[in-house]
């Protein structure tokens, strides 16, 4: 590549940053409803047709802030059962919900693009929006939820009384297989963590808002015990 090419897309990357920021600045003001093209070329000294060579839409702005949201958050868990490897149940569990919950709080815009209340009129699968940080982001979860089971004790996990039907569900193949019982366990524990996060968010933690972190870590620790006291018994060996 020539100088003048890397310069070109260097200058090109820096500008795709600052249209990128100003987006997430006015998402934090007016929610990503009301994104503006108009409004974050303003922001950056530019004109709207200028910024139509960098997304030829409002709906492609959205699609790439998703995709960094994803891929960001991913990033933050994936560090956290990186650094615990070899660690205990229970702090493996702390450390990767933990960052979990950091990085909504630090990213409340970003975080709400992802899981908050659909943007109308943007499909995010028309867009090409990839899964694969999805499952990025699942994979140290799963791997936290289930530290220090065995592979037998994931795939002897029994389905939820009344979840009969949950075994009938195809299961997507991933990086760490789970059978139907240890998928229904580790979606319900994802669930309930993500569900203290978005409450906090929104501001419905009271009467422990002020407490917030101290509440989720609390609640983290009896996610813990629950998980750790689902694990099914080993069979007994047959002569």
């Amino acid at each position: 590549m020539s100088v003048e090419g890397s310069v070109r897309d260097r200058r090109r990357a820096e500008t795709i940053r600052e249209i990128k920021d100003a987006a997430l600045t006015q998402l934090d003001e007016t929610g990503a409803a009301s994104l503006s093209l108009r409004a974050v070329a303003r922001a950056i000294g530019m004109t709207v047709q200028s910024l139509y060579h960098y997304f030829d839409s409002r709906d492609a702005l959205l699609a790439a802030l998703l995709v960094d949201a994803h891929n960001q958050l991913a990033d933050a868990v994936r560090a956290a059962a990186d650094a615990t490897a070899g660690e205990t149940p229970l702090a493996r569990r702390l450390a990767t919900t933990g960052a979990f919950r950091e990085w909504a709080i630090a990213n409340r815009s970003a975080f709400l693009l992802i899981y908050g209340t659909p943007v109308p009129g943007f499909d995010p699968e028309v867009h090409e929006v990839p899964s694969q940080a999805a499952v990025r982001l699942a994979v140290p979860f799963a791997e936290a939820v289930f530290s220090g089971w065995t592979a037998a004790e994931i795939a002897d996990m029994p389905l939820p009384p009344g979840g009969t039907n949950l075994g009938d569900v195809a299961i997507p193949e991933v990086p760490m297989p789970l059978s139907p019982g240890a998928l229904a366990l580790f979606i319900e524990m994802r669930g309930l963590m993500h569900g203290l996060v978005m409450l906090e968010l929104i501001g419905h933690l009271q009467p422990f808002t002020q407490v917030g972190a101290e509440f989720f870590t609390a609640s983290m620790h009896r996610m813990s015990e629950m998980i750790d006291s689902l694990k099914p018994t080993p069979k007994p060996l047959t002569g």
